[in-house]
């Protein structure tokens, strides 16, 4: 893991601090690692009988979760899906077992997304009905897997993610877009379960742990009706597919258990424990950290140059509105450059920000960076090699300042995802 260069002037103090703060982050992640929250959770809960199951784990963290099953319940296992981000199939190791792995393109779909959303139907219509299904959902379902309406081809459904990305609208009004323009999204693919007995276990990367609103709600019934005020928040071109959308009732009778097994909470709880051990005071934070990547920064900083010295932890997923010719980082990354930017030197604060499930979210990120830690001497490392703090804000280029600045955290693919991690240590005054 990178992100352990300190600030010169704060000298080995500095150093420490920054060292520990990594590695409560680290703490977070193994708290909700999916094999580790699967595994728990069946060991805990037997299925009935001696029925086979067929797997199917969709999302960032499909292949930990889809590890932790094979763990537990191992033979039983007859067939397995498993749809997840390029490069994200590592933490898989099921040689002798049946496994059908497909990875597809996040945060833009591919045509891999397709190929997972036709081969995620076949499979569901194709199965015998004496089966126990077993979903495993994380963040990232939306782009992995997808069945758009036949208006929709490939280059429109890129066209339209592309704007929700750059448009700054906050991820429950991203989702209701998303679920209005898919045939799988929403509880559209609850009749293709056929009545079988289907366990749906989540990990929740969405504020206030919705089930409807993880993965886009593959598996739960609800409105997928665009509501209007979303609607006029949306170009014209887009607005024509919205208000064409299908608002057909789907069936919802079904025998499904749905269960989140891993959520922000669990992260941050397992940081503060990392962090007491470590010996400092705790602040644990419930309110979930929102909007505006540079405006939640100014926001953060603010709150804790009046707080109580310690370790203080949010949870949280900001938006970045991006422009024309975007630069590199995502946004963690920004909001991390944007709080150095509110840092003084008077109280050395140190603030982390980094998702957790190993990358920040980013459309041009050079590499896989999970996010940022930054403390008082970040803009004058940067500034060294020609970086203006303002202009990267300006041109979503916090990757490329942070990058100069030796502040980026590269952790690879972690196995969970429960949102974005942010980290503060608060000094006596």
């Amino acid at each position: 893991m990178n992100g352990d260069r300190g600030s010169s002037d704060d000298g080995v103090v500095m150093n420490r601090h920054r060292e520990n703060l990594l590695a409560i982050y680290q703490a977070a992640i193994v708290g909700v690692n999916g094999r580790h929250a699967v595994r728990r959770y069946l060991s805990s809960h037997s299925l009935d009988g001696d029925t086979p199951c067929y797997i199917v784990a969709v999302g960032k963290a499909a292949a930990s979760m889809a590890q932790g099953a094979f763990d537990q319940l191992g033979s039983r296992i007859e067939h397995a899906l498993v749809i997840t981000r390029y490069g994200y199939c590592d933490l898989l190791n099921v040689d002798d077992y049946p496994l059908e792995l497909i990875e597809a393109g996040h945060p833009q779909p591919d045509e891999n997304s397709l190929v997972a959303g036709q081969r995620l139907l076949s499979l569901l219509d194709g199965a015998s009905t004496n089966i126990c299904l077993i979903f495993l959902v994380s963040g990232g379902t939306s782009a992995l897997v997808e069945w758009p309406p036949p208006a929709i081809d490939l280059e429109e459904l890129q066209r339209i993610n592309r704007w929700l990305l750059g448009s700054g609208l906050a991820i429950d009004e991203i989702n209701q877009v998303r679920r209005a323009l898919s045939l799988i999204k929403g509880g559209r693919l609850i009749p293709h379960l056929k009545g079988r007995t289907t366990l749906n276990l989540l990990m929740s990367d969405v504020p206030g742990d919705d089930p409807a609103v993880i993965g886009s709600g593959l598996l739960i019934a609800q409105q997928n009706r665009c509501c209007q005020a979303v609607i006029n928040k949306t170009p014209q071109w887009l607005q024509c597919h919205l208000e064409a959308a299908s608002t057909d009732a789907h069936e919802t009778a079904a025998e499904i258990e749905t269960v989140i097994v891993a959520a922000a909470k669990d992260a941050r709880n397992a940081a503060a424990t990392t962090a007491a051990a470590l010996g400092y005071q705790v602040h644990c934070h419930d309110r979930f950290i929102e909007g505006d990547a540079v405006v939640a920064a100014q926001q953060l900083i603010a709150e804790l140059n009046r707080s109580e010295p310690g370790i203080h932890i949010w949870s949280g997923e900001t938006t970045v509105k991006l422009p024309d010719m975007p630069g590199q980082g995502g946004r963690c990354q920004q909001l991390a450059l944007a709080a150095a930017q509110m840092m003084s030197a008077d109280r050395p604060l140190i603030l982390l920000a980094a998702g957790s499930d190993g990358s920040d979210g980013g459309i041009n990120q050079l590499e896989a960076d999970a996010g940022a830690m930054v403390d008082s001497g970040t803009l004058r490392r940067g500034e060294l090699d020609g970086f203006d703090v303002e202009a990267s804000l300006e041109q979503a280029n916090a990757g490329g300042f942070l990058e100069a600045s030796g502040d980026l955290i590269s952790t690879g693919p972690t196995g969970a995802n429960v949102m974005d991690l942010i980290i503060a240590y608060v000094p006596d005054q």
